[in-house]
């Protein structure tokens, strides 16, 4: 089953995970923690950073495999179309991708706190390995005609948790990831 939705969402580097904890408490209401290890492979050039790739994620015993396309980037927020899709058979999938040029390019691990705000809308604080804390205010739409109002909402809610524009990660986990690898 694929299912597409659009990802709204902003990101900032933080320092202090405890106060923004304490604040994300009073927006959203926790929902506990997740490991998320994401596998990404592409058919680019391994030399320079993908244009495009495909994450593998393993989710409660099965596999979601992700495509993202970037859709527009204004004050500070993401959009993004998402496509996930469920893989029963993972050995099978990685050499179907195999035989169409795809390698593996890069590994993230990222353990979330999560704090649900309504439905597909939530605060996540993250520590990622190798790179530090961050702060993801992320809501999910299905309508490109809703971008706008989600972008708002995200707005505010990094002004409720004392953030502005300017303090907001344009480039992705993956990006500083390779960055920070091929120094």
């Amino acid at each position: 089953m694929f299912e597409t939705m659009i990802e709204v969402e902003s990101k900032v580097f933080i320092e202090n995970p405890a106060e923004i904890r304490r604040r994300a408490k009073t927006i959203g209401r926790y929902t506990g923690i997740e490991l998320k290890v994401d596998d990404y492979y592409t058919i680019d050039n391994l030399r320079q950073y993908p244009r495009e790739s495909i994450r593998v994620r393993k989710v409660n015993g099965f596999y979601i495999t992700n495509f993202k396309k970037r859709l527009s980037y204004e004050d500070g927020v993401h959009a993004k179309d998402e496509i996930e899709h469920k893989v029963d058979n993972l050995e099978g999938f990685l050499n179907l991708m195999k035989d169409f040029g795809f390698k593996q390019w890069l590994r993230k691990e990222k353990k979330c706190e999560i704090y649900q705000i309504k439905h597909n809308f939530h605060v996540e604080l993250n520590r990622v390995k190798g790179l530090g804390w961050f702060v993801e205010v992320e809501y999910m739409v299905r309508r490109k005609s809703q971008i706008k109002s989600a972008r708002k909402q995200v707005v505010k809610v990094m002004k409720e948790l004392g953030f502005k524009e300017r303090d907001a990660i344009k480039s992705g986990y993956t990006k500083m990831l390779w960055e920070k690898k091929n120094k």
